[in-house]
């Protein structure tokens, strides 16, 4: 469109100029406004999901927002936690080191492990232990900071520009192949002179402007971004916050959801099943409660903690003459938490360690491990066909003693939420494939599975160990088990993220939901990753869209939104290529055959018409599609082009009836007398009173042509 301006003051065309300059201000302002009120909209919804940080307030730990840290504050730092400021690590030589993934700052694969008095930088992301830690940097002054700010911001437009590219593409083809044709027939064929001293004294360049106003798709860009705002806006609303525009488009595609278990598609509220408490050897169920509380640390807020704590009858009195020296958080590879307690008050000798975690994994800590694994295994199974889950306790004497005791098993219930199982019909509805992918054990998922109404056909990750050459079990395709299997159980991290890029690779576009640091991975490499409510910082930061209802509820919102927003975009693609085919092929054909010029005024007036209709396409009413959307190309060029020569055939037989037919005799408002053929006008001279070869009469016969060749430029307009 600048080429247009440019062709245009060199043609000394200063209106068109003028109309051309006020056709791109008038896009980049519509553009604007829908954009910043979208962008307006979706701040204030995100403002309350700004990262948060638990910092020393007034002598006690509390929630603030991470915005307000300023140096000097004392913050505590966990498992999850994506650091909100620069800080130095707090504690002294004994304590455990930190796992920090900086992976977002250094690029190093590896977490970096982080001894008190070093120093962790914002952005980073913890993956194991916890500490408290001194804030010494915020903002833009941080490690993080200095650098975010040396770099403009830029947004990924993806797959959905890539089309919008490829289509634009064809339409400027479209418009050069006929500029060269008028160039060709006009200067070549005709010999039509051209010069540029005064305005209008070069039709065939008026001509080609006419081409290049009227084809090219200047609301593209407009149209694209208000599409996308306003469908950005419209899932803010219902509870989806994107924090990347284009996941809309992949949304609307999707074809496979991915799910987390605990906490996503169940409530992670946890409660204790207290008759069926089973003590090992000589403990009782009390000890089960307060050992498992004992390694608990509620401050954390933990749903397992919590739940483990609250169970316990003597919770209130639990650290009374109790100290805890020494803490080692869960992490996702340990599975366990251990709990170092001194009993006695400050000068006491007695020390013990208790510890809670994986059952299979706290069975194997025991001494007498061979003696009750047979029975704690089966008990394992008996809970897990029930939709329990297990947890186990185990406890030593002394501060570093390894001889531990098998204490008990504790059965947590988690149930599903309340709206999942109607999530999940729906989802199936809309061609969406389901799978659960959870670390609890087989017999869990299934028994959840089977509640909510999922397939039952789940695998445990040993068929990702048995897998030789791509086969497992020598038989099946490894790719093809995980696209048919309904999920996976016992699954780390590193498992979620395979199962994504190998659903990836078989072509499908993966969506994955999750609320914790294990699940992160796998919702930044899916095509769309969803945190659900209540998630950690590190699920927020790596997920495409942050839900901030509880329950999955708000995903099919998401999706049906989201394939509204792509029949817009598919609307609009087919109108773009119809309308540049149909002003190419219906001007480029009457200038070429005919020798019919046109004015570049009314193109320009038909164009910001034109580009109105195609921004009212961002707030189309439009139906869904009831399954997975997709760009078919090749389908939207042959449409356009069908449209556009069928649009451009009807304009060739109006302009072919109404300049060389008597159709418009009579009382038609187009005409003056006769019809509009404008070589036929001496009859009409001579009745006026002109004689034949006069100067009046030829006077006569140049008003005709010129008021005929006018109305009939309008009647072309018009249609």
């Amino acid at each position: 469109m600048e080429i247009a301006a440019i062709l245009a003051i060199i043609l000394l065309d200063y209106v068109d100029f003028i109309l051309i300059i006020v056709l791109l201000l008038l896009n980049a302002c519509i553009g604007y406004y829908e954009e910043s009120s979208a962008d307006d909209a979706i701040a204030a919804l995100s403002a309350s999901m700004s990262p948060k940080a638990k910092a020393c307030r007034n002598g006690e730990m509390g929630t603030v927002d991470a915005a307000d840290l300023v140096p000097g504050d004392i913050i505590l730092i966990r498992l999850g936690d994506v650091i909100p400021a620069d800080v130095k690590i707090l504690g002294d030589e004994h304590s455990e080191p930190m796992q920090i993934d900086q992976a977002a700052l250094t690029g190093e694969s590896l977490p970096v492990k982080k001894f008190p008095g070093n120093v962790a930088y914002s952005g980073s992301t913890v993956k194991q232990g916890e500490s408290k830690a001194l804030v010494y940097a915020t903002g833009t002054n941080t490690f993080f900071g200095k650098a975010a700010s040396l770099i403009d911001s830029t947004e990924c437009n993806g797959h959905l520009q890539q089309v919008l590219t490829t289509i634009g593409a064809i339409c400027i083809i479209t418009i050069v192949v006929w500029v060269i044709i008028e160039l060709g027939v006009q200067f070549g064929g005709r010999n039509k002179a051209c010069s540029l001293g005064s305005e209008g004294s070069c039709p065939t360049l008026s001509n080609i402007l006419v081409i290049i106003v009227g084809g090219i798709p200047i609301a593209m860009p407009t149209v694209l971004s208000v599409t996308l705002a306003l469908g950005a806006y419209n899932l803010a609303s219902e509870g989806a916050i994107v924090s990347r525009l284009t996941a809309i488009e992949e949304m609307a595609g999707m074809d496979m959801l991915c799910s987390d278990k605990t906490g996503t598609l169940t409530l992670n509220q946890l409660s204790v099943d207290k008759p069926n408490l089973e003590p090992a050897g000589n403990f009782t169920q009390d000890d089960i409660l307060k050992y498992g509380a004992l390694a608990a640390k509620i401050e954390n807020e933990e749903p397992i903690d919590v739940c483990v704590h609250e169970a316990c009858d003597e919770k209130d009195s639990l650290w009374e003459n109790r100290v805890c020296t020494k803490y080692v958080p869960f992490n996702p590879t340990d599975k366990r938490t251990v709990a170092t307690i001194q009993e006695g008050g400050e000068n006491s000798e007695k020390f013990f360690r208790c510890a809670k975690g994986a059952p299979q994994v706290m069975l194997k800590m025991a001494k007498n491990y061979e003696e009750i694994q047979e029975k704690f295994d089966a008990l394992i199974l008996e809970y897990a066909g029930r939709g329990y889950r297990a947890l186990g306790v185990t406890y030593s004497e002394g501060k570093e003693n390894d001889d531990w005791e098998f204490v008990g098993l504790i059965p947590l219930f988690d149930p599903p939420r309340h709206d999942t199982k109607d999530t999940i019909e729906k989802c199936i509805e809309l061609g969406i494939g389901v799978k659960m992918i959870t670390g609890d054990q087989l017999p869990i998922g299934i028994e959840t599975a089977r509640q909510l109404g999922m397939g039952t056909n789940m695998h445990t990750t040993e068929v990702f160990n048995n897998a030789s050459t791509s086969l497992v079990m020598g038989t099946c395709p490894l790719d093809e088990l995980i696209e048919t299997a309904d999920g996976f159980a016992e699954v780390f991290p590193e498992h979620k993220f395979e199962i994504v890029k190998r659903l990836q690779d078989r072509g499908h576009i993966v969506g994955m939901t999750g609320d914790g640091v294990n699940d992160a991975p796998a919702l930044k490499k899916g095509d769309i990753g969803i945190a659900v409510a209540d998630a950690t910082d590190a699920a927020r930061a790596a997920a495409d869209i942050c839900l901030t209802e509880p329950g999955l509820g708000v995903i099919v919102s998401a999706i049906i939104g989201a394939r509204k927003i792509f029949q817009r975009m598919k609307s609009y693609a087919k109108y773009t290529v119809s309308m540049t085919f149909r002003i190419c092929f219906t001007f480029g054909l009457l200038t070429t055959i005919y020798d019919f010029n046109f004015p570049t005024i009314l193109i320009v007036l038909l164009a910001i018409f034109n580009d109105g209709a195609m921004i009212s396409l961002s707030k189309d009413r439009v139906s869904p599609s009831k399954n997975p959307d997709a760009w078919f190309l090749q389908q939207i060029f042959i449409a356009g082009l069908i449209y556009g020569l069928y649009l451009t055939l009807s304009s060739w037989v109006l302009f072919y009836v109404a300049s060389h037919t008597d159709f418009f005799n009579g009382g038609s408002a187009l005409n003056l007398k006769y019809n509009l053929q404008y070589n036929d006008f001496t009859d009409y001279c001579i009745a006026q009173g002109t004689a034949l070869g006069t100067a009046a009469f030829q006077q006569c016969s140049a008003d005709i042509y010129w008021e005929r060749m006018s109305r009939l430029r309008a009647l072309m307009y018009v249609q």
